[in-house]
């Protein structure tokens, strides 16, 4: 493990391949679960994104999220910088409430697509219906098997997986492979996925629907939309938006303070009154308080925009795997 002195302490330096070793959703599934219980008793701590944009065409924006977890023992959070739809760098930081001193600084893109995937995990974990046996997912992009794995793991009666990519001519993407023998995957058109799947997640950074307007989904019980994390995006139509949150379905987000800021999804009903989200369910009073899925219930949906508690609880996990970190009270 890498070491420097900064601030008078020595600082871990956590890089991507010890990242990748010592961290899978599983684990990740597991701390977000313990800390997303603490979060709704008021023992943890979550401030919406904040985005830092130049003023100058073409240069990075710097982007902040921040969280602190009393009974952890820590605070910190991610930094990541954007140009365009390229993430140059990711990094995560975790300081020690106790002393005030950091006590790693950590490569963060694989951490990033572990914590969604997590989440994700967890949100379709208590919201989806038990027994699925179709899932549609939207986007090829790097975090996306971790997505479709962690559904998986937590509807393992799902045997077929349909993927959607934008650009279908790239065929499948290369860990299509690896889920051989687990289920029948295959690369088909949106409305072949829809008509059969009983969850869809979306993971795309589109401005435009990848679910366009009149959609048919008969059997569609169960949505994650983890893709849009800006008013400017979203990844289904309005008319997919309002069944959402209609007296049959059942809207959670991760933080509905974040995603009255981010979630562009759904700007067009806050902005017709048809929407608070000040009334939403957030996930963590779910974990703490989760409730049978009522049987009049059609459709239920997570809406992600990625929260600073997400990475700093998967960070502080991690830490502890690498014996960077004491057993937190949980």
């Amino acid at each position: 493990m890498d070491r420097i002195d900064f601030c008078g302490t020595s600082l871990a330096l956590v890089r991507e391949e010890q990242v990748r070793a010592a961290l899978g959703v599983a684990e990740a599934l597991a701390d977000l679960r313990a800390a997303f219980g603490r979060r709704h008793a008021g023992k943890a701590v979550n401030r919406p994104r904040v985005r830092v944009t130049s003023r100058q065409s073409g240069t990075a924006w710097l982007h902040t999220l921040r969280a602190d977890l009393p009974g952890w023992g820590v605070a910190g959070g991610k930094d990541y910088t954007s140009i365009g739809f390229e993430t140059p760098a990711m990094w995560a930081t975790v300081v020690d409430t106790g002393t005030g001193l950091p006590i790693a600084l950590i490569e963060a893109a694989h951490l990033s697509n572990v914590r969604t995937a997590a989440v994700t995990a967890l949100a379709t974990d208590l919201l989806a219906p038990p027994d699925p046996r179709c899932l549609a997912h939207f986007g090829a992009g790097k975090i996306s098997e971790l997505l479709v794995r962690g559904v998986l793991l937590v509807r393992p009666s799902i045997e077929k997986v349909l993927l959607v990519r934008r650009d279908a001519s790239k065929g499948d993407p290369d860990w299509a492979a690896s889920l051989g023998g687990q289920v029948d995957f295959s690369l088909v058109e949106s409305s072949e996925a829809l008509s059969q799947a009983d969850l869809a997640t979306t993971a795309t950074s589109s401005k435009d629907p990848v679910i366009p307007a009149g959609a048919a989904i008969p059997r569609l019980r169960h949505l994650n939309l983890v893709g849009a994390n800006h008013l400017k995006r979203q990844e289904i139509a309005e008319d997919l938006a309002r069944r959402c949150v209609a007296s049959n379905a059942l809207l959670v987000a991760d933080d509905p303070e974040q995603a009255a800021l981010e979630a562009g999804d759904f700007a067009s009903l806050v902005e017709s009154g048809e929407l608070r989200w000040e009334a939403v369910r957030s996930l963590p009073s779910l974990v703490a308080d989760p409730v049978p899925r009522p049987e009049t219930t059609e459709l239920t949906a997570f809406k992600s925009v990625g929260i600073g508690l997400m990475d700093l609880v998967v960070a502080a996990g991690l830490l502890r795997r690498l014996g960077l970190l004491d057993d937190h009270d949980t």
